[in-house]
């Protein structure tokens, strides 16, 4: 082979070699700037939903408790453990009962942020939980309602309470594991929705 045509076969698989060391670096490169951009928008958007989701389930399970409280202390009415403190009892049910009232509005704007931030599991896993607290919340009201009609209640009524408690309970669970999941996203290993 003579001189020349080796250095220009020798320039060619040189050059070949650059440029396919280019493109696989520009590859690459392209691929690590993706994944960044992945990791920083999934942190961007996590931020406002860890705030929506955490405003929303602090909410209501401050309420629940205090519809607890309420269940408590018609417990105790029921059962006429104390008579001597069945006005007290009372209004220890009324009082907590009406404190969650001051309540409601924030709930509807903290639900809202909640669908806001999405994604659609964590808006209807908090939708679930809303529902279940207002549907304990309203049957608590009813057994208050009728226990100060009738100046007692029967412990049977109570029960049903807890029953809904429990499920007021089980649904704001859900929210709580639906939102920490949509949390977990870190963009590289799992995309947001």
């Amino acid at each position: 082979m003579d001189a020349g045509l080796a250095a220009v076969l020798g320039a060619a698989v040189g050059a070949i070699g650059t440029g396919g060391a280019g493109i696989g670096g520009a590859l690459l490169a392209r691929s690590q700037a993706r994944s960044q951009l992945q990791a920083e928008h999934a942190r961007i958007i996590r931020e406002p939903r860890k705030a929506a989701y955490i405003a929303l389930a602090e909410a209501i399970l401050k309420d629940h408790n205090k519809m607890v409280t309420t269940i408590s202390s018609l417990q105790v009415v029921a059962e006429n453990r104390y008579p001597a403190a069945y006005e007290d009892r009372m209004r220890a049910a009324q009082e907590a009962y009406e404190s969650t009232h001051a309540d409601d509005h924030s709930h509807g704007h903290r639900y809202a942020q909640v669908a806001v931030e999405g994604p659609p599991t964590v808006t209807q896993a908090a939708a679930d939980c809303r529902g279940a607290f207002l549907e304990f919340k309203a049957q608590v009201h009813v057994c208050l309602v009728q226990f100060q009609r009738d100046g007692g209640g029967a412990p049977e009524a109570i029960a049903s309470l807890d029953e809904l408690s429990q499920e007021s309970h089980r649904a704001y669970l859900a929210f709580v594991h639906a939102a920490a999941s949509a949390i977990a996203v870190d963009g590289v290993n799992s995309l947001a929705e």
